[in-house]
């Protein structure tokens, strides 16, 4: 059966747009000192980032990505995150090579635009202000913005119910499994980077429709015909490539 035509996508932030790991990873490192404890290597942060801020302190404090921490110590140390993010957020964050290229392209095609995220909503919108990211998508909705979050599909069915745009013809562009699962349970395709975070697993092993390098090789497929040629966007990879970015 083919695919309905491409009316929308519903972008990822952290990982697909921006590579906010260095801000991020400071933040962390900043509350860990203020508990007393070793600082951590960015790397490591990169692999706990993708289900929102509650499930990274929970990983950052039991040192386990399944670890769940004790409920005091957790509360205070999400406090002390929010505090220590506001102000370094966007101080080491990079623009990925081809976003903006890539996204002028959508644009082009008469594609609507909307980001996705788990991240926080403030934080959120501060970011892709700070990099005029903000100008592309008719909203954002952040992690904050309804009860459930990626994986799950809510947030990928208001965001096609806000744009008026039915689910099939929407696609989910993201970098990790969060995004690809959200996507195949809210009954859209997904197209995943192959530079971004996806939570320490072999981008090849996660279920999506292709995984691209650059912004621009989903816009070249969705232009060539009315559904996007996803076989010729497949780039199979057992770990994330090397990222590029804007200078």
């Amino acid at each position: 059966m083919a695919r309905a035509p491409v009316a929308a996508i519903l972008c990822d932030l952290d990982g697909t747009l921006l590579d906010t790991v260095p801000d991020i990873a400071d933040a962390v490192n900043a509350v860990l000192h203020e508990l007393g404890r070793a600082p951590i290597a960015p790397s490591v942060v990169a692999g706990y980032v993708g289900q929102g801020v509650d499930i990274l302190m929970h990983r950052v404090l039991s040192g386990d990505f399944d670890g769940r921490a004790d409920a005091p110590l957790h509360l205070q140390a999400r406090a002390l995150l929010d505090t220590a993010y506001a102000a370094v957020n966007g101080r080491n964050t990079r623009l990925y090579a081809g976003v903006v290229e890539g996204l002028d392209r959508f644009r082009a095609l008469g594609v609507r635009l909307a980001c996705v995220t788990n991240k926080l909503q403030q934080p959120s919108d501060s970011i892709l202000a700070k990099f005029g990211l903000d100008r592309y998508f008719e909203f954002v909705l952040g992690g904050d913005a309804l009860p459930q979050r990626k994986p799950r599909p809510e947030p990928l069915w208001h965001a096609a119910d806000r744009l008026g745009v039915p689910v099939e013809a929407c696609i989910m562009l993201g970098d990790s499994a969060n995004d690809a699962n959200a996507a195949r349970a809210a009954g859209m395709p997904a197209v995943l980077v192959d530079y971004g975070y996806t939570e320490g697993r072999p981008i090849g092993e996660i279920d999506c429709d292709a995984v691209i390098s650059r912004f621009g090789e989903l816009a070249a497929g969705i232009a060539q015909r009315s559904e996007p040629r996803f076989e010729f966007l497949w780039r199979h990879r057992d770990a994330p490539a090397a990222a590029g970015y804007e200078a």
